[in-house]
């Protein structure tokens, strides 16, 4: 599956959210995250339907897809995270067959027997939880980051690392606003390495050979080679350029 060139990349427009300073959209995404993920996940199924978790969980689960809205509404960026839930997918399926050690018997009674094979239902609504929580901070960092080209990021980062170090003066030293340009920057990298390398791999394939499970996973671990290799030497090269300046 080839991942879009332009996921978390930067698209232009003149949109509320455009406009929105980069440094305030920055610290929404981060609050964002902080309010998705703050509680606990719980490990009985009956605690998932409790209002302390579900209300906040709704609530940033609104707010992503209204800042979605005001950003363009480019329904194409859903789409683009399928990888979200397949991720979500292989965790939860791998989580519902495995039993925790130290089983309460409020637990105990979500768990399927089907003759020798056990199903832990407490996992799977863990694994829905998290997927949810995983779309919901993935889905308005793909906003933030269409609506903020780098340079808007970087300066932002960069003011904030100014005030702080004003009050913390070793942060200056340590210039943690670059790392983090960087960090951000390469993210949408990524996808792009991958999505090249995934094609390349799709035009060398011989189309006449019959697919099977080995192919098809022999050829996955090639491409993931191929994109670590790319993304050493993108990160290489990065750190030269770094070096230059310097």
């Amino acid at each position: 599956m080839a991942l879009e060139a332009s996921l978390f990349s930067y698209r232009k427009g003149n949109t509320p959210v455009h406009k929105m300073s980069a440094g305030i959209k920055l610290f929404l995404l981060f609050l964002l995250c902080i309010f998705t993920f703050y509680k606990k996940t719980p490990q009985v199924v009956s605690d998932f339907y409790s209002p302390d978790l579900l209300i906040p969980l709704f609530s940033c689960f609104f707010f992503s897809f209204l800042i979605f809205f005001l950003g363009g509404a480019n329904f194409k960026s859903i789409l683009r995270l399928k990888f979200v839930f397949f991720i979500g997918f292989f965790v939860t399926v791998f989580n519902i067959f495995s039993m925790p050690q130290n089983i309460s018997d409020e637990q105990k009674k979500f768990i399927l027997n089907f003759h020798s094979i056990k199903i832990n239902l407490n996992a799977l609504a863990s694994g829905i939880l998290y997927t949810l929580r995983f779309f919901i901070t993935t889905f308005s960092a793909q906003t933030v980051f269409e609506t903020t080209s780098s340079l808007e990021i970087k300066n932002a980062l960069e003011n904030a690392q100014e005030k702080i170090s004003k009050i913390l003066p070793p942060v200056k030293k340590l210039n943690p606003a670059l790392s983090l340009t960087l960090a951000i920057n390469f993210i949408p990298e990524i996808f792009e390495t991958w999505n090249k390398v995934h094609t390349a791999a799709l035009a060398r394939s011989n189309t006449g050979k019959r697919k099977n499970l080995k192919n098809t996973i022999e050829m996955l671990f090639r491409e993931l080679q191929s994109l670590l290799s790319c993304l050493l030497f993108y990160a290489e090269t990065k750190r030269k350029a770094l070096l230059n300046r310097s």
